[in-house]
């Protein structure tokens, strides 16, 4: 486990990723025109938050100075056993915003409109799911103030 002060530290700017996601979600549902600049730019958002939040969930290899949920626990193997598995979606949605988003690739050239699209409800769901268990598990002293209100409504939402 890290440093109690630096995980309550960096806790904020693991809010920030969190509820970007969240409200990203509640944007995509209202739907905009397909290929619009409005529609890239919160699907281009979402990508960048979700491959965040696939790394903190996932990254058992992260590099010493990435943030990861296993730092929040006695040991990475804790965090490793009671997550949920990754699911392909989340695999797939990972190399995905690697591929489409943050690296200009020769492989975007190939990619149909149907694999074009993200399937943004599905992915939420399974990042509200491994953050569900996160947050039940973690020692809340390690949370800052920005996840009061998430912690004290979560019970009462399953569905993001």
């Amino acid at each position: 486990m890290k440093e109690k002060d630096k995980l309550l530290k960096i806790s904020h700017h693991l809010w920030y990723e969190f509820s970007m996601f969240l409200i990203l979600i509640q944007r995509l549902g209202k739907g905009f025109s397909p290929g619009s600049i409005e529609n890239n730019v919160f699907l281009e958002s979402f990508a960048l938050h979700v491959r965040n939040l696939i790394d903190f969930l996932y990254n058992d290899k992260s590099q010493s100075n990435d943030v990861y949920a296993g730092d929040y626990f006695q040991s990475k193997e804790d965090w490793i056993k009671m997550r949920p598995k990754i699911t392909e979606l989340l695999d797939k949605s990972k190399r995905r915003a690697n591929k489409e988003v943050s690296h200009l690739t020769y492989s975007r050239i190939d990619i149909t409109p149907d694999e074009k699209r993200w399937h943004f409800i599905e992915i939420s769901r399974d990042i509200y799911k491994a953050f569900d268990i996160f947050v039940k598990h973690v020692d809340k002293e390690l949370l800052g103030s920005d996840w009061n209100d998430f912690l004290k409504n979560r019970g009462k939402s399953k569905n993001v």
